[in-house]
């Protein structure tokens, strides 16, 4: 643990006296067999300012609502009633008592996902595949993904399935990509 806290710290170092400023959003996951405690980590930064980040706790339920509407940007998609617990790291504050920018977290399945980086699109690839103004976005793939999969492969045909139905790719910066990593392993 103190070996990959102290490459961290020097990595941050690093980065931070590096000659060109770049911009990026990162997540960081470390699984349980990477850890000498068997703590599951997860972190986050974004490159559009100072935000304070929450980690929340969404509870499992049974009975939970059957339809997700983003405070961000509109996007509306069904859900199963059934959602398994899990962690996320929003924004510092909510939107009409919702908490938007989820980015990472953990299902009580193991399968962690990201959904913090962006990457501008090109005119060639807004060609190929345009966006929507209410497509899914980082703002609502954690909170529409993650509690209802039990694998990463799940997560990806799950994101396949919510754009597909809703007709609805993806805008934020461009095209929002998500990571899924298969059981947290190391």
């Amino acid at each position: 643990m103190r070996k990959f806290i102290w490459a961290a710290g020097a990595l941050g170092l690093a980065a931070a006296f590096t000659a060109t400023p770049v911009k990026a959003c990162t997540t960081v996951v470390v699984g349980k067999k990477a850890t000498t405690d068997g703590s599951t980590l997860v972190a986050r930064n974004e490159d559009i300012g100072a935000w304070s980040k929450h980690f929340y706790v969404h509870q499992a339920t049974s009975n939970g609502p059957t339809t997700y509407v983003s405070e961000d940007n509109g996007f509306k998609t069904s859900l199963p009633k059934t959602a398994l617990r899990y962690t996320s790291t929003p924004d510092g504050e909510q939107v009409n008592g919702q908490w938007i920018f989820g980015e990472n977290g953990v299902n009580s399945e193991n399968v962690a996902m990201s959904a913090t980086e962006s990457g501008t699109t090109n005119k060639k690839g807004l060609k190929a595949d345009n966006l929507v103004k209410n497509g899914i976005s980082e703002a609502s793939m954690l909170d529409v993904i993650l509690p209802y999969i039990h694998s990463a492969k799940e997560g990806v045909q799950r994101l396949g399935q919510v754009v597909e139905k809703s007709k609805a790719v993806p805008k934020t910066m461009g095209s929002a990509s998500t990571n899924l990593v298969k059981k947290v392993k190391a």
